[in-house]
């Protein structure tokens, strides 16, 4: 009788422990879920902000928040990337040299956080082009040569990772634009590749709603202004 009574309670045990580790399997997933619904939804009300941010007080707020964002969740790129990219869009605004170069070093670390999580991602590459052209402008005749090249070097990093990446004839088609046609530049050069980016802004579609979305509005504006001259 004890024989069997304990062969019923080492039943029942081995019986259990399947419930016991699926309940702990269930909770981890809710708790992973909940984790990244609250990322996604603190992401999206920031580039909302972001998307509408006029003056240097508010992009330093968002480039705050994708700073904490990214502190909390260290494997995910996104989050290194947009503070990268908020404050490229300050320097553009700064015009004391010295705190542009400043903002450009802050974010210089994001981008190159946001590569080491994912090197081979072609938008990670294409901003780091974006963010050369306000260095540029801290000392034209310095840094000219010296920056463009790594522009340039970048964009082609960016293309053979993903040559369906509208970001990057959009700003290939900029750089050329503001460079004279004796080093290869000019409207005529720089129209064929706002075309182009154009034609892969349409098409473009990632399932992901934080995905890059931007250059579209301007690409659309400068191909404008040069097909009316």
């Amino acid at each position: 009788m004890k024989k069997n009574l304990n062969l019923m309670i080492l039943i029942l045990a081995w019986t259990l422990i399947p419930c016991q580790v699926s309940n702990g399997q269930g909770s981890k997933a809710r708790e992973n879920n909940t984790r990244e619904n609250n990322y996604r939804e603190i992401m999206l009300r920031t580039l909302e902000k972001l998307n509408g941010a006029s003056g240097q007080e508010q992009y330093l707020e968002c480039v705050n928040q994708f700073e904490r964002i990214a502190r909390a969740e260290k494997t995910l790129w996104l989050p290194y990337y947009y503070g990268a990219y908020a404050l490229t869009l300050m320097s553009f605004d700064e015009t004391d040299g010295a705190k542009k170069d400043l903002l450009l070093d802050r974010g210089q670390e994001m981008v190159e956080r946001a590569m080491e999580i994912a090197p081979d991602e072609s938008e990670i590459h294409a901003l780091q082009a974006f963010m050369y052209p306000p260095r540029i402008m801290v000392d034209p005749m310095q840094r000219g040569m010296v920056y463009m090249e790594k522009t340039f070097q970048s964009l082609e990093h960016a293309k053979a990772l993903n040559p369906d990446n509208p970001r990057i004839y959009f700003l290939e088609a900029i750089n050329k634009l503001n460079m004279p046609p004796s080093m290869g530049g000019g409207p005529d050069v720089a129209r064929p590749l706002f075309e182009k980016a154009a034609d892969l802004f349409r098409t473009f579609h990632h399932e992901d709603p934080l995905w890059p979305r931007w250059g579209e509005e301007v690409n659309r504006a400068e191909l404008g202004k040069i097909q009316i001259n």
